[in-house]
C-alpha cells in the first residue's frame, strides 16, 4: 500500500473519530450564545486544563517551535520561561474573568468593556483588534497541517487539498458542535499529540545514537548552543505569549467557560507540565537534534518548519501517517476556539449590539454557525496568499503582538479602579499605531514592535487615566470592592 494510501486512511480514521465527538457533544447543545460559545460554563478540570493547553499549543509546537530550535538553537528555548508566568495568570487574571464572566453573564471581552466604562466603541474596538489577531493565528493551523500533508507525501497531495481539507472538516465540525464540542475535542486531541511528541522526541534521540548526541552538537553545529543575543527578539516573542494566554479572544472565554474558580485554580496547577516540560523541552530536543548529519535526509532552514514529516517520510512512512494526524489535530484543537471566539465577537459584539438588538437567542445561534462556515471561508482564502506561507513562528507572534495591545485596557475592570475610558481608547490606538510604525519602519531602541506597542500603551493607559475622569467613578468603585470583598473578605473588613 503507498505511503499516500496509508496516510489518507490514518486521515479519515482520525477525522471520523472527531466528528464521533462532536456529534456527541451536539447532542448537549442548547441554543443558546452562552451555551454554543462557552458549553453552559460547565467545564470542570480535565477538559479546561486540556482545552487550554490544546488551544493555545497548535502546529507551531510540533512544527513552527521545533523549526525555531533548528535555526536558532538554545537561543529559543528562552521564549520557554513564559510558561513559568502563564500558569500564575491563569489565577491572577483568570479567576477574575470568570468571576465577572459568571456573575454579568458576558460572552465575550467585549462585554466586559462596555460594562465597566461604559462604552459601545470600546466594545467594538476589542471585537474587531481580537478578530484582526486571530486571523494570523488561525492561518498557521491550516497551513501547517497543509504543508505537513505536502511535505510526508512527498507532493503527492498538494499543498491546496490540504488547505481544503482542513476548512471544510473545521468549520464543519465547530458549526455542528460548537463550544462543548471543541472542549471535549481538545481533551482527545491534546491527549494525542502530546503523547505522539514524547514518543517522536524519543524516536530521534533513539535514532541519532541515543542522549550522546547532544554532545556531538559541540562539533557539528557549535552556533546553535551559543545565545547569540538580541534579547529583544526572545522578549517579544515570551512577552506575547504571556499575556497572549489570557487577552487572546479564545483563551478569554476559556476562562468564562469554567465551572468554578476552583477548576481554575486546578489548571494553574497541572497546566506547567502540560505546557512547559512536554511541549518545549519535546520540541528543544527534537529541534536541535535534528543539526546530526544525515539524521533528517533534505533538511534546509528554509523547510525546517516541517522536520518531523520530513524525517518520518524518510524513515518511518506508516508512523509518520500518524504524526500527521498529530500535527493536523494540533492544528484543529486551536483552530476550532478561535474560530469560534470570531464568530462570537461578529456576531455579539457588532450584529447584535449594534445592528439588532432584538434578535432571540435561538437566532442568534443560528447566525453564528453561518458566520463560522463565513470565517472559515476567509481563512482559507487567505491560506493562499504567499505572505501566509511562512515561517510559523513570526505569523503567530503577529497576532499575538497585535492582541497584546488590548492588555492595558483589559486590566482597568481586572485590577486597576483608577484605569478611564479615554486611558484605555488611547493605549489602544497608541500600542497598534506603534506596532504599525516599527513593524514597517524599524526602532532605534532594541525592542520589537509589539513589544514597543505593549510598552508605550501601558505608559499611554496610566498617563492618560490619571489626567481624566469617568463619569461612572463610583459605579466603578463598587465593581472593584465587590472583588476584593470576593477574594480578599478579610481585608474587605
Amino acid at each position: 500500500m503507498s505511503q499516500v494510501a496509508v496516510t489518507i486512511i490514518v486521515l479519515i480514521l482520525f477525522l471520523g473519530i472527531l466528528l464521533w465527538i462532536s456529534s456527541l457533544a451536539s447532542k448537549s447543545n442548547i441554543a443558546t450564545p452562552s451555551d454554543f460559545f462557552l458549553a453552559n460554563r460547565s467545564l470542570g478540570t480535565i477538559v479546561m486544563t486540556m482545552t487550554t493547553g490544546a488551544s493555545y499549543f497548535s502546529t507551531w509546537t510540533l512544527l513552527g517551535a521545533i523549526g525555531n530550535h533548528y535555526r536558532d538553537g538554545v537561543w529559543f528555548s528562552a521564549f520557554a520561561a513564559w510558561a513559568v508566568v502563564h500558569a500564575l495568570f491563569i489565577w491572577l487574571f483568570g479567576s477574575r474573568i470568570w468571576y465577572l464572566g459568571r456573575k454579568h453573564h458576558f460572552v465575550t471581552p467585549g462585554d466586559m468593556m462596555e460594562k465597566y466604562y461604559k462604552s459601545p466603541f470600546l466594545r467594538l474596538l476589542f471585537a474587531i483588534v481580537g478578530m484582526v489577531g486571530l486571523i494570523p493565528y488561525m492561518l498557521i493551523q491550516i497551513t501547517g497541517g497543509a504543508f505537513s500533508l505536502n511535505s510526508l507525501t512527498n507532493n503527492a497531495i498538494p499543498y491546496w487539498v490540504g488547505i481544503l481539507i482542513m476548512g471544510v472538516f473545521v468549520g464543519m465540525i465547530v458549526t455542528l458542535s460548537g463550544g462543548r464540542g471543541a472542549a471535549w475535542a481538545d481533551t482527545f486531541m491534546g491527549f494525542f499529540f502530546g503523547t505522539t511528541l514524547v514518543v517522536i522526541t524519543f524516536i530521534f534521540i533513539y535514532k541519532a545514537g541515543g542522549f550522546h548526541a547532544f554532545v556531538n552538537l559541540q562539533s557539528v553545529a557549535p552556533e546553535i548552543l551559543v545565545n547569540k543575543g538580541q534579547f529583544s527578539g526572545i522578549m517579544e516573542t515570551a512577552i506575547g505569549l504571556m499575556f497572549g494566554f489570557w487577552i487572546m479572544p479564545h483563551m478569554w472565554q476559556k476562562f468564562y467557560s469554567a465551572k468554578s474558580p476552583m477548576i481554575l485554580a486546578k489548571t494553574s496547577i497541572i497546566t506547567p507540565f502540560w505546557n512547559s516540560w512536554l511541549m518545549a523541552l519535546g520540541a528543544l530536543f527534537i529541534g536541535m537534534i535534528a543539526r546530526s548529519p544525515g539524521l533528517v535526509p533534505g533538511l534546509t532552514p528554509e523547510n525546517s518548519d516541517t522536520i518531523i514529516p520530513l524525517f518520518f517520510s524518510t524513515y518511518a512512512p506508516l508512523f509518520g501517517s500518524v504524526v500527521v494526524a498529530a500535527v493536523i489535530a494540533a492544528g484543529i484543537s486551536t483552530i476550532n476556539s478561535a474560530l469560534l471566539s470570531s464568530a462570537s465577537l461578529l456576531v455579539n459584539d457588532i450584529y447584535v449590539r449594534f445592528i439588532n438588538k432584538d434578535v432571540s437567542p435561538a437566532r442568534t445561534t443560528f447566525i453564528s454557525k453561518i458566520t463560522i462556515l463565513l470565517m472559515t471561508l476567509i481563512v482559507v482564502i487567505f491560506a493562499f496568499i504567499p505572505a501566509a506561507q511562512g515561517f510559523l513562528v513570526p505569523v503567530a507572534a503577529l497576532g499575538y503582538g497585535i492582541v497584546l495591545q488590548l492588555v492595558p485596557a483589559a486590566l482597568g475592570p481586572l485590577y486597576w479602579r483608577r484605569g478611564t475610558l479615554a486611558g484605555a481608547v488611547s493605549s489602544i490606538i497608541v500600542g497598534l499605531s506603534t506596532l504599525v510604525i516599527v513593524y514597517i519602519f524599524g526602532s532605534p531602541l532594541p525592542l520589537g514592535p509589539a513589544t514597543s506597542g505593549f510598552i508605550l500603551g501601558i505608559i499611554t493607559f496610566v498617563v492618560v487615566s490619571m489626567l481624566t475622569k469617568d463619569s461612572n467613578t463610583q459605579e466603578k468603585h463598587i465593581h472593584h470592592r465587590e472583588m476584593v470583598e470576593t477574594y480578599f473578605p478579610s481585608e474587605a473588613k
